[in-house]
């Protein structure tokens, strides 16, 4: 049995975040995940084997102005930002009437984008951890806790193994833990009901991207964002570089529809018809196109948990608190209120977990 003083599930952002805060103060760490590669609910695909830089993102994207936590560790980490493309004018069609443009002011607060995607940003942070610390593949499935020990129990095609630690952080979705991890003792019924009720972000996601060769329609004044109230695409936006050197556009096919239940060749036939009528005969033409349904992923959900418009119902007292004797710290970026569900938010709880921990150790 392998032994460690704590054990982050999950290497999302959140849950390197912990563990490189945790590492830094001297604990021995172990980064379980059950993913082949870390990253959580970013994904970033290089469209150009000549240019590692020329990347695109199917999970998360965005920072936002203000969101000071993020964009600190971005800067600590030497990962550039750069502005979300927002120049021209926008397509905007509703029900079935013919698409129109119109300009749409700057938004508020303003999107910042990743060079090199995302996921890059959680591969720099994880690089600060010892060889071999991050262990990916590897899924967990129990947690018991006895006499100042937790035993991690995991399993993956096929085999079992289980880790002992002294402490432990767990960045996963919350949904995600009450359905797929076994608990000894068990968790208090009431702190396994609000973990039921808080959505995973993205649980509803499926994102589509169209490579071309290059932005057209920024050449011919239109910023690549779309807004649609039927669908298949229900807002697109550019996804390219801010030099326009990778051209891409984006958009999330709505869990609304049918388009949802097509087959995939059918529903990107019609994603791309789309993308023509909006932005022109190039634009159902791509050189490329990737899409990545979030919501079939039982690494992200357990089952599609719709919620509506609004802020997200994220950072439940219940999570600010840690279980068995202070032992045990959420993260994740479903447990807190300020950022909640997005980068901000992970890179915040992941702070919050490795320093209830560190407390813990005192």
């Amino acid at each position: 049995m392998a032994r460690a003083e704590v054990a982050v599930i999950g290497a999302g952002l959140s849950g390197l975040t912990a563990a490189v805060a945790l590492h830094g103060a001297g604990r021995e760490v172990v980064v379980l995940e059950a993913r082949p590669s870390v990253g959580g609910r970013t994904s970033t695909v290089v469209v150009d084997e000549d240019d590692p830089g020329a990347s695109i993102d199917l999970g998360a994207t965005w920072l936002w102005a203000g969101q000071t936590h993020v964009l600190a560790l971005a800067a600590d980490l030497g990962v550039a930002t750069f502005p979300q493309y927002r120049t021209g004018r926008a397509v905007v069609q509703e029900g079935d009437g013919p698409p129109t443009t119109a300009d749409i002011g700057p938004f508020t607060p303003a999107e910042f984008r990743l060079e090199g995607g995302a996921q890059g940003l959680v591969k720099a942070l994880g690089s600060r951890l010892p060889e071999g610390a991050v262990r990916t593949g590897v899924r967990v499935v129990g947690i018991g806790y006895e006499q100042g020990t937790f035993t991690v129990a995991t399993g993956s095609e096929g085999s079992s193994s289980s880790v002992e630690v002294e402490r432990l952080v767990v960045a996963l979705p919350p949904r995600l833990v009450a359905t797929t991890i076994d608990f000894a003792p068990g968790l208090d019924e009431e702190l396994v009901t609000v973990m039921h009720r808080t959505p995973t972000w993205m649980a509803t996601a499926l994102k589509g991207v169209a490579v071309y060769e290059e932005a057209f329609w920024r050449a011919e004044g239109l910023s690549g964002l779309a807004i649609c109230d039927s669908g298949p695409l229900r807002e697109v936006h550019d996804g390219g570089s801010a030099d326009g050197t990778v051209a891409a556009l984006w958009g999330f096919v709505s869990p609304h529809h049918d388009y949802r239940d097509l087959d995939v060749g059918d529903r990107i036939d019609a994603t791309l018809a789309q993308l023509g009528s909006y932005f022109g005969p190039a634009a159902a033409d791509p050189v490329r196109y990737l899409e990545r349904n979030w919501s079939r992923e039982d690494l992200t959900n357990d089952e599609v948990f719709w919620i509506p418009d609004g802020p997200l119902p994220c950072g439940d007292p219940a999570f600010a608190r840690p279980l068995f004797g202070g032992r045990l710290a959420w993260a994740g970026a479903e447990t807190v209120k300020q950022g909640g569900g997005h980068l901000e938010g992970a890179v915040i709880a992941g702070r919050r977990a490795a320093a209830q921990v560190l407390e813990g150790c005192n």
